[in-house]
């Protein structure tokens, strides 16, 4: 197969990021410095793809069971002997997790990435990843929670558009469940070539009928999608993959957090300087257990949202539920606060 499926002018373009990353290893970059962003190839039938774990442990049998799924697609599947390996909290030790990444990010056989589960652990290796040899040979490249470190990392040091989705040990081992079934259709709408079609250009993001998003403040904002789980963009601010949010639309969701530690995350984020940059932004499920967390919550939202004049809407179908859509991170989109309603202005991934 090979291993550059792309135009002249793609290939050109990765192959600048790459020089540029591998001269001046372990530095950030602007927007003005690398102001490409790179797309990876959509999956087609017979891609191969590898299943890692960068987080926490994992179930073997379910992605065993998953990764045979797959392969009644149609795809070919790299999943590693030791998979489920285990050191406490953490799939394996820096060293393992970090390699295990590394030679699936450089094996030129390989056009998916898909991190089994999320938890705990990513951050401890995002120094360790090879981000010359992924921007100049883009997979497709998954998962939410956890791995939102992932997402900031590849976005700052490769501008490459991955995917805030579910992973194999979430939705998509049960995708055939009726629950489960709108994550299913989300990611796939998003990562295969067969959801593309010729000269057509971007789509709406569907919702669901059941998780309506809530217009907090109304209008309409362009910007590129980034964000994820609110926990690991506060805990990437100050090191070199910190989120940019520079005429961004920031999305962000999260689980089990009290209304004091939204509010901490997103005080964090305000003295940065990172809201008062946003073109809009996106709030997707914060998990919340009582009405009384949800109206408290609501009104730190409003506090901290409101006099940013930019379209912010809320209860968008992403993050730790069954309804997670597909966010393709790093895409632009249009943001409509009126309609509730993301819209990508691009395709995220490059068509053959």
């Amino acid at each position: 197969m090979n291993p550059f499926p792309c135009s002249a002018s793609v290939l050109f373009q990765v192959l600048f990021a790459s020089l540029v990353l591998s001269r001046i290893p372990g530095v950030a970059f602007g927007q003005d410095e690398l102001p490409i962003w790179i797309k990876p190839p959509a999956l087609q039938t017979n891609d191969r793809i590898a299943i890692v774990a960068p987080s926490g442990p994992v179930d073997e049998k379910l992605l065993r069971d998953y990764a045979e799924a797959l392969r009644l697609q149609g795809f070919q599947v790299e999943l590693p002997n030791d998979i489920s390996r285990k050191n406490g909290y953490l799939a394996g030790t820096d060293e393992q997790r970090a390699e295990e990444m590394n030679r699936m990010i450089r094996d030129t056989r390989i056009q998916a990435i898909f991190p089994a589960r999320g938890r705990y652990g990513l951050t401890r290796i995002l120094d360790r990843i090879d981000y010359a040899f992924l921007a100049s040979h883009p997979k497709v490249i998954i998962g939410y929670s956890d791995i939102t470190a992932l997402h900031l990392a590849v976005a700052k040091k490769c501008r490459l558009v991955t995917f805030h989705s579910p992973v194999p040990l979430s939705n998509l081992y049960r995708e055939q469940e009726p629950d489960y079934r709108f994550a299913a259709q989300s990611f796939q709408r998003a990562i295969l070539n067969k959801s593309y079609f010729e000269k057509h250009r971007g789509y709406i993001i569907e919702t669901p009928p059941s998780m309506t998003p809530k217009t907090l403040v109304g209008g309409k904002a362009k910007g590129r999608l980034l964000g994820g789980n609110l926990t690991l963009v506060s805990s990437t601010m100050g090191t070199p993959y910190e989120i940019e949010t520079d005429q961004a639309i920031l999305f962000f969701e999260d689980v089990n957090e009290a209304p004091y530690r939204i509010d901490r995350m997103l005080s964090q984020l305000r003295l940065a300087g990172k809201l008062e940059r946003v073109a809009g932004i996106v709030v997707g499920d914060l998990q919340v257990k009582t009405d009384e967390e949800r109206a408290e919550i609501r009104k730190i939202l409003f506090e901290y949202f409101a006099h940013l004049q930019k379209p912010v809407i809320t209860d968008y179908p992403c993050g730790h539920i069954a309804l997670n859509a597909t966010l393709p991170h790093g895409a632009l989109v249009e943001l409509n606060a009126e309609l509730g309603t993301l819209t990508l202005l691009e395709n995220p991934v490059r068509i053959p």
